[in-house]
């Protein structure tokens, strides 16, 4: 029998493996990874310890550290505030604990404690605009960072969209969504796949992007906002991350956000229908996600026809979507 330790336990020997001297642990959540806050004596100066319960494999070690590798690079390269990782005492940028008496392991992180304060309510439109600059300076950097040989992160591209029709097929085979709502989630994964191919990707477009910038991904910090959780990040389309970050503004929000990313990477007005397609595509992957979760099914249930009927139908039909760009 597989006697696994407590998730404590294994933190506060895993912490040894790190030049830190944590007084105290404080379990924050589970989710694919357990998360802890290593308090110390000194004000202000805490970390963020991880066990990466999701991370089996060498290839998936490997993603974590690369993680990690970009986080070192924006924190040395930049005047950003990132979660950067404190390496372990062998300059490692990960650790392994053993989770049970029969030598099954976890991978380990520890970062920087990021100072500041989740949002529970709608940014304001300054607030909004400096979540754009931020997202611009993220950005600027991963157009000119170079990843070392063996950098490993997750690809948005088309692969990524058609997979997504799979978990979502759950809810029509549990009844959640019917046959026809369905037909056009399906629908509307192969037109975003039919239309990523014709989308170029240059140095100017396409690079290392956070993927998943929201409230619960970002703090403020005396009204400057700081990243956190680049456990999503991977290469993709940089308006694909501001489409995410747009599903979790207002549409007021998103025209001030996206003047001020627009004023801060200088870029012309760009097509409306592409900022369309990754805004749709957002929605979709945060459907697919939240369809692996069965608490979320009442909520889908009503939500998902709303907006096949206000958002992906105008899609279909190349209609507009966002009312942002020019067409």
């Amino acid at each position: 029998m597989r006697v696994h330790w407590d998730d404590e336990s294994i933190a506060q020997e895993a912490l040894k493996q790190f030049p830190v001297h944590g007084e105290r642990l404080v379990y924050l959540g589970k989710s694919d990874n357990v998360t802890f806050q290593v308090q110390t004596k000194r004000e202000n100066l805490n970390y963020l310890l991880k066990l990466h319960y999701a991370a089996k494999g060498s290839h998936s070690q490997k993603a974590v550290e690369s993680e990690l590798l970009w986080l070192e690079a924006l924190a040395a390269d930049t005047s950003l505030t990132v979660p950067s990782p404190v390496r372990n005492r062998e300059n490692g940028l990960t650790a392994e604990a053993a989770v049970n008496a029969s030598g099954e392991s976890v991978v380990v992180t520890l970062h920087r404690w990021v100072e500041g304060e989740l949002l529970d309510r709608e940014p304001t439109p300054g607030e909004a605009r400096s979540l754009a600059q931020l997202m611009a300076a993220l950005h600027r950097h991963a157009m000119e960072w170079v990843a070392p040989a063996g950098f490993t992160r997750p690809v948005y591209h088309t692969d990524n969209v058609l997979s997504l029709p799979g978990p979502l097929k759950r809810l029509l085979e549990t009844d959640v969504i019917s046959g026809e709502e369905y037909a056009c989630l399906e629908r509307t994964a192969h037109q975003i796949a039919a239309g990523l191919q014709r989308q170029t990707a240059a140095q100017s477009t396409w690079g290392l992007i956070h993927s998943d910038l929201h409230e619960s991904n970002y703090v403020f910090d005396q009204g400057v906002p700081k990243p956190i959780d680049f456990s999503a990040c991977g290469f993709g389309f940089y308006l694909f991350d501001v489409a995410e970050t747009f599903l979790h503004l207002s549409p007021e929000n998103r025209r001030e956000f996206w003047s001020a990313y627009r004023e801060e990477r200088q870029l012309r007005e760009v097509d409306a229908r592409s900022l369309d397609m990754f805004f749709v595509w957002a929605i979709l992957r945060n459907f697919a996600f939240l369809a692996g979760n069965p608490e979320e099914h009442a909520s889908l249930a009503e939500l998902i026809p709303k907006v096949a009927t206000s958002y992906f139908e105008n899609y279909l039909k190349d209609e507009p979507v966002l009312g942002i760009g020019s067409r």
